[in-house]
């Protein structure tokens, strides 16, 4: 049973829609290595899980209450997709988000920009002269290097590392696990526009 403190995290990497006949569709997702065939609705339950806007942070509840409102029956899907492994709950400030960070990588989909020349203290991702997120240095250093590391845990590690050695003193950037709670807490900034998914390492 998951709770409101708990996240609800999209995992799978969207490669588009399947035909078969003239008006079967699915949509598929792939996640590491095997590719799962969504129904439309339940596609939408698992497009409700990367938020809508920067500020939006889904649980479980808040899902399937979105889902209602649109008119889905949804509780069942989040159910299937938490076994399947196309969700996961988790807490950013609870011991099991380092279980969920040694098995799950986090891809970036678009380009670093660097920092915001009018909030320098935030760095932008996006396309070429058109930013579509904001994060802060951490979680911006994590999502840069993270196709590198061989799972997220590594990179948050990786991350705090590189600032040590940078003479950064604040915990949020040199602790890995304050450096993962926080790329947790904004993920769904980038989750939301596509700028990153994360993915399966460890088959279950």
């Amino acid at each position: 049973m998951t709770t409101d403190r708990e996240l609800l995290l999209p995992v799978g990497h969207d490669l588009g829609v399947v035909y078969s006949g003239a008006t079967e569709r699915r949509q598929q997702v792939r996640v590491g290595v095997e590719v799962a065939e969504l129904a439309d609705r339940e596609f939408a339950v698992w497009l409700l899980a990367h938020g809508v806007d920067d500020q939006d942070r889904p649980t479980r509840s808040s899902v399937v209450e979105r889902a209602g409102n649109l008119g889905l029956d949804s509780e069942h899907v989040v159910e299937r997709f938490l076994r399947d492994g196309l969700l996961v709950a988790v807490d950013p400030a609870a011991d099991d988000a380092v279980g969920f960070a040694e098995e799950h990588q986090l891809f970036p989909l678009l380009q670093g920009l660097g920092p915001d020349p009018d909030q320098p203290w935030m760095q932008r991702v996006g396309l070429l002269n058109h930013p579509v997120a904001q994060v802060s240095v951490a979680v911006y250093d994590v999502l840069m290097w993270a196709q590198l590391a061989p799972e997220l845990w590594t990179g948050c590690n990786d991350a705090a590392k590189v600032a040590v050695q940078a003479g950064v003193t604040a915990p949020e950037e040199t602790d890995p696990r304050q450096v993962l709670a926080g790329v947790l807490g904004q993920v769904h900034g980038l989750l939301c526009v596509r700028a990153a998914y994360f993915d399966r390492r460890r088959v279950r």
